[in-house]
């Protein structure tokens, strides 16, 4: 995939810089403001807590600034669907799916009540870069881009499709729109599915050997 410059607004701590030493730090840091309207919103988070993509949660990626009684609600093929409550500044149900659900890659529903204020949270952490890969399986499954990037999934985000693949995004207003891989055209149709920065989708794969393969440095 071709390389981009970082989302707007990120805060690009990449210099770690006692300059006398000519020390440097290889770590992004930046920032997503993700709005959440009433009802579900489709969300991915592509800011990690600490490089390893595997220590983010609840609380480090949406912490207290949703309305009490928000849920996180996210699929698994392992578990199918699974709900976080949060309510009293804490989140309670199956956390620890929902956890994993958090990290670079993958994603689940915000929901807000309808009686609720909507919520703009601030999810901040570390670019990660290099490639790397997200396992599709067989099935529906949760993926976002690993990468902070907004454009088409296989222009911009390097997502290729194989025969009879589909990808289905989701909006709070219309609901879902779903796009077919056609191996006659080797595209995803006449027009391309594309998503924001902070967007997940659902991906269905009719291969357990697919995966999306990703490649990103901030330059």
């Amino acid at each position: 995939m071709r390389t981009k410059a970082l989302f707007c607004a990120a805060a690009l701590a990449a210099t770690g810089l006692a300059a006398s030493a000519q020390t440097y730090s290889l770590n992004v840091v930046g920032y997503i403001n993700k709005y959440f309207t009433n009802g579900y919103t489709l969300m991915g988070n592509q800011l990690d807590l600490d490089g390893t993509m595997t220590n983010n949660t609840l609380m480090s990626v949406l912490g207290t600034n949703l309305p009490t009684l928000s849920k996180f609600l996210t699929y698994t093929k392992a578990s199918g669907y699974v709900t976080a409550l949060y309510s009293g500044g804490n989140w309670s149900g199956s956390t620890n799916v929902c956890n994993a659900m958090l990290s670079p890659g993958y994603g689940g529903y915000v929901y807000i009540r309808p009686t609720a204020t909507p919520a703009t949270v601030t999810m901040v952490g570390q670019v990660i870069q290099g490639t790397n890969s997200i396992p599709l399986g067989t099935g529906y499954s949760i993926v976002s881009s690993i990468a902070p990037l907004a454009g088409g999934v296989e222009t911009t985000l390097g997502l290729t499709g194989h025969t009879l693949d589909k990808v289905l995004t989701f909006s709070p207003q219309t609901g879902f729109t779903a796009y077919l891989w056609s191996s006659a055209n080797t595209n995803w149709g006449a027009v391309e599915p594309t998503v924001n920065v902070g967007d997940a989708f659902f991906y269905y794969a009719r291969s357990a050997t697919n995966a999306w393969n990703q490649t990103f440095i901030v330059q």
